[in-house]
């Protein structure tokens, strides 16, 4: 029987964020663009578990016919051994319409470091390697290569209800190189509704079709 003395261990915890925004253009071109982002996080003990999924989905109204289309979910597990240090393991899997390949899914792990961790600051650096597995669109070969990765996740809580928040990440192989940026501005609307301006780039070697940017403007809903 535990003393009364004895601090009780913190109970897991989940927590995340959803978020989703519709853009429509007209005139020359008439485009519906629908983004949606779905991020848990639970903590349990050392242990860490992560899960983002992103869906873009760009279509001309008048054609009917997909103009942006891509798809990205990662799911990340850490082992942190200190409070500030980890080891990671993140599967990820991408399907993409701009890019030279039907699908990409990889597998890393690596090292990661939390410089700032304080109720209104975070930044988090992490570095890994790992294998990737390609199919070309066009010869509809499947093909292995080894790549490094590196994510840094930056938040600065600047006001009460107000956060920046910055993801960035690379990940090169010799098939192509990946780098994904992610600016957003949260603003707290309700205890669990919040408007958000995000601005994301993608960039792909392999293709000059493949690079994206995208400015957009939601609403969020906190998962607490």
């Amino acid at each position: 029987m535990p003393s009364p003395l004895t601090p009780e261990p913190p109970k897991p915890k989940v927590t995340g964020e959803v978020q989703a925004s519709y853009l429509k253009s007209t005139g020359t071109s008439s485009l519906e663009t629908l983004k949606g982002l779905l991020s848990t996080k639970y903590v349990r003990d050392v242990w860490t578990h992560e899960l983002r999924f992103e869906v873009l989905n760009e279509t001309d109204s008048v054609t009917g016919r997909h103009t942006r289309e891509r798809y990205l979910a990662i799911e990340k597990t850490s082992w942190n051994f200190t409070p500030r240090d980890y080891l990671f393991v993140r599967p990820q899997f991408e399907k993409d319409q701009q890019s030279l390949y039907e699908y990409q899914a990889m597998l890393t792990t690596g090292y990661g470091h939390q410089f700032f961790k304080t109720e209104k600051l975070v930044l988090t650096l992490d570095a890994g390697a790992g294998v990737r597995h390609s199919k070309d669109k066009l010869t509809r070969e499947r093909d292995e290569d080894t790549v490094a990765s590196t994510a840094l996740n930056f938040e600065w809580k600047f006001r009460p209800g107000g956060r920046l928040v910055e993801n960035a990440s690379v990940e090169g192989g010799e098939e192509n190189t990946i780098a994904r940026s992610r600016t957003a501005l949260h603003f707290a609307l309700t205890g669990v509704l919040g408007l958000f301006v995000s601005y994301d780039t993608k960039h792909d070697d392999s293709s000059v079709t493949a690079d994206d940017s995208l400015l957009t403007i939601g609403l969020s809903y906190q998962l607490k």
